[in-house]
């Protein structure tokens, strides 16, 4: 269950879907043995299967985690998208305190083992995913046939599926904000010139409805507000 004001969500399950297939690196926690453990996945999201969708991972046998996916324990899955640091500087309006910007996914369910045939497709699945990403590369694919190598490989993984029985998203994305504000972070976070701090910009934009922000020059007349010629602290 996540902590989440109603001010920040929750957000729609179409984009909780695209937080985790953009971010699909999840951290997956369960109890072995009395005490917390988690373990980091990529995984495939399906978004077609009933209710909520379902996730295809695999881990390394020698993980004990791995024994537990067997015996129908409930596991937390948490997927992480863009998140930075927000500087009470970063707004249009004072006063403000240091806070953080973020949008995350948890989901539940119970896993369920592959056979080695659904765990080829895992892999297949997960790969052509990531190297269309790295296009105009060519995309690299597991063999068709077989080799040492990959029998090697394929004997030390096992595959597992989570039907998605529960998710919850969390985004925050500065909505207890006014919209001067939230233009004012995006700009901020653009104007850092790296690519999460502008993934972050484009989901504050995208989530609150907001037309792209340029970060530009200050002109010399502009206060830290970003009012043109306007005292710091009027109206405080």
């Amino acid at each position: 269950m996540v902590y989440r004001p109603d001010y920040f969500g929750p957000p729609d399950l179409r984009a909780q879907w695209e937080l985790i297939e953009e971010y699909p690196l999840g951290l997956m926690a369960l109890a072995v043995d009395g005490r917390p453990a988690a373990v980091h996945v990529p995984f495939v999201l399906d978004r077609h299967a009933w209710p909520y969708g379902r996730l295809r991972g695999h881990l390394s046998r020698g993980n004990p985690i791995c024994a537990e996916l067997a015996n129908n324990v409930e596991v937390v899955v948490a997927f992480l998208g863009p998140s930075d640091y927000i500087s009470p500087d970063n707004y249009a309006t004072q006063p403000h305190f240091p806070t953080w910007a973020y949008a995350a996914v948890h989901v539940t369910g119970r896993p369920r083992l592959l056979d080695d045939v659904r765990l080829v497709r895992q892999l297949d699945d997960l790969i052509e995913d990531q190297e269309k990403r790295l296009a105009p590369k060519p995309p690299w694919s597991l063999p068709r046939q077989a080799s040492p190598l990959f029998e090697e490989y394929f004997r030390l993984i096992q595959g597992f599926e989570i039907p998605i029985a529960r998710i919850d998203g969390v985004f925050k994305l500065g909505q207890n904000k006014s919209a001067a504000d939230m233009r004012a972070q995006a700009r901020a976070f653009r104007a850092r010139r790296t690519d999460s701090a502008d993934r972050l910009a484009d989901y504050i934009e995208r989530h609150n409805n907001l037309e792209r922000q340029e970060p530009g020059p200050r002109p010399a007349s502009e206060d830290r507000d970003g009012a043109p010629g306007t005292p710091a602290d009027q109206g405080e």
